[in-house]
């Protein structure tokens, strides 16, 4: 199941290396937070978000 990350990251057609530098992380981890086996930091959600130029409620369940 794709989570909303990688389906906007998608949308937009980004790359997830491409992503992944533009946050600063590597494409592994990256893949961690799209798939849901990692949960992705408060920070790196706000960085993520604003590079998709979306609302971090887009992209990411509060749990």
């Amino acid at each position: 199941m794709a989570t909303a990350l990688k389906l906007e990251r998608t949308r937009q057609n980004i790359k997830q290396y491409r992503l992944a530098s533009l946050v600063g992380i590597s494409p592994s981890e990256l893949s961690l937070y799209e798939s849901g086996r990692q949960r992705c930091p408060a920070d790196m959600r706000h960085r993520i978000a604003d590079v998709l130029k979306v609302k971090v409620e887009q992209l990411f369940e509060e749990n």
